[in-house]
């Protein structure tokens, strides 16, 4: 093992039997499958047209059956097409049905363009048709639409490609056209070569799917669908092999590692391994759970956390505007709690922001508030005078629009008070709608922190705001720490003395919860 890697372990890559593509992968099957029902059936529409025009141009009359047999054909397709795009976009039955459903959706189409060969040969219009079909290039093509390794994908490649040689062999045998003499052994060549490549073309790119597959194992888990992304990784849904628990998953990407020296990477895998375990060590339920974590084959660090389902308390905001006081304290009270634990255990997370607090529905409970992301957590107490700084020369770690003001000053230094001077921006946040200060760059925004006054969240909200808790968030964005609530435990306990005429309580965020799920997502 290399030096780089030696404090993180591997995750080994276990092969599957399953022939099941990723759930993304299988959707965006399934989105192509209802994209090419609507085509076809717009294109259909379109034959109508054409047919409709023809028949009723001058000298048309002669060519009645054949407009009217067209036009049939293609209100066949029209209705087929549009039905099959319903069902698949409503999600009617499992995928696996879904995606058989589209294959024979496949089949059908061959049929319908050697119908329209057929008819072309009988009008006389395109002798030359009796030695090929235009749909050796659909049974080519189609496979890599719908890359479903079954039997159900072979017999309907080869179903497709018997459509031609069997159409034409029925309009002969009824008597409608005298087809050129060995055209249908040329045919049934064309048409069986074309089925072999199409056959070759599911199994690559079906494969191609299941190397995508086998990238995103990490360990037990396979990522399954992307829930965003931000400066360091990416989040991903993800299930475990053989548990049915689904789980959420942060990559790490070797991208950060880029320009790094061997030793940098070293102690970044040495404060990766540290950091998990010192959130996986809380026990605070409105802690995120850490299950697993690791350095993929490709060198991606990941940890794999519990799935919530809910929003973070950004785009809660940004979604819904400022929320009421009461429910903002009963945020804030939750909050303290993961972090009190935290601070009791000598840990900062140094980066408490909206976007790293998460409101979910968690069991019975609801507007269940949990604190993510303590990837930048430090020891409290520094070892050497290198460890006060928050990482490379001349930078600091976190979010500058909830920076703490000693971390830019350096007047004091970065303990749990930093946490509980962010989490008052948190709360300004919430109950304005504004950032504490505004500023056009970064570096403006951490002046600001560390040396202009803060307007009361009451006079920038269009809420009511209690004068209490008016005075408790600028308690908690006092410039000095001293002068803050001087740990998260104190801050709940301010936080709960605060009176309302009505306050926020589990009725209540049920039937928010009811009115507003549809528009939440997971993490």
């Amino acid at each position: 093992m290399s030096r780089e890697t030696q404090f993180i372990r591997k995750a080994g890559v276990t092969s599957s039997t399953s022939d099941s593509l990723p759930a993304d992968i299988t959707d965006i099957v399934l989105k192509r499958i209802i994209i090419l029902c609507l085509v076809s059936a717009g294109l259909a529409a379109l034959g109508v047209v054409f047919c409709l025009g023809f028949f009723l141009s001058e000298g048309a009359i002669l060519k009645v059956g054949y407009s009217a047999a067209e036009i049939v054909k293609d209100i066949v397709m029209i209705l087929v097409s549009l039905g099959v795009a319903w069902i698949v976009h409503r999600r009617l039955f499992p995928h696996r049905i879904l995606v058989a459903l589209g294959l024979g959706f496949g089949a059908f189409a061959a049929l319908y363009h050697s119908v329209g060969e057929c008819l072309a040969l009988i009008n006389d219009e395109f002798t030359a048709i009796a030695y090929f079909s235009f749909v050796q290039g659909w049974v080519v093509f189609f496979p890599a639409i719908v890359p479903i390794r079954s039997r159900t994908t072979y017999f309907m490649i080869l179903l497709a490609a018997a459509m031609p040689p069997l159409s034409r062999g029925l309009t002969q045998s009824l008597g409608y056209v005298e087809l050129p003499k060995d055209s249908q052994a040329i045919l049934i060549l064309v048409m069986f070569f074309s089925a072999i490549m199409g056959l070759v073309v599911s199994h690559v790119v079906y494969k191609l799917g299941k190397s995508v597959k086998a990238a995103r194992e990490m360990g037990s888990y396979t990522l399954e669908e992307n829930l965003g992304s931000g400066g360091m990784g990416e989040v991903w849904r993800a299930s475990h092999r053989m548990l049915v628990r689904p789980a959420a998953v942060k990559l790490i990407k070797p991208d950060v590692l880029i320009g790094m020296q061997p030793g940098e990477i070293e102690k970044l895998n040495q404060r990766f391994e540290h950091e998990v375990q010192a959130t996986a060590a809380l026990c605070s339920p409105h802690t995120v759970d850490i299950y697993d974590y690791g350095l993929a084959q490709d060198g991606t660090f990941y940890y794999v956390m519990e799935l919530l389902d809910g929003i973070d308390m950004e785009t809660l905001v940004e979604r819904f505007g400022p929320i009421e006081p009461s429910r903002a304290v009963y945020f804030m009270i939750q909050a303290c709690h993961s972090l009190n634990e935290a601070h009791k255990r000598q840990l900062i997370h140094r980066d408490i922001k909206p976007a790293n607090l998460f409101v979910c529905s968690y069991g019975e409970d609801f507007d269940f508030v949990k604190v993510l992301d303590f990837g930048l957590v430090k020891q409290e107490k520094a070892e050497s005078e290198s460890d006060l700084k928050l990482t490379a020369d001349g930078s600091v770690t976190g979010t500058p629009a909830y920076m703490y003001p000693e971390a830019i000053s350096g007047i004091s230094l970065v303990d749990h008070r930093s946490d509980v001077y962010s989490l008052g921006c948190v709360a300004y946040w919430l109950l304005s709608g504004q950032l504490v200060f505004t500023a056009k760059t970064p570096m403006a925004m951490l002046m600001e922190h560390a040396t202009a006054e803060p307007i009361p969240p009451s006079k920038r909200s269009e809420l009511e705001i209690p004068e209490d808790l008016d005075n408790v968030i600028l308690a908690c964005l006092e410039k000095n720490p001293g002068d803050r609530p001087q740990s998260a435990d104190e801050l709940a306990s301010r936080l709960n003395k605060i009176n309302f005429e009505q306050s926020w309580d589990q009725e209540r965020a049920q039937t928010w919860w009811k009115l507003h799920c549809a528009s939440l997502h997971s993490y």
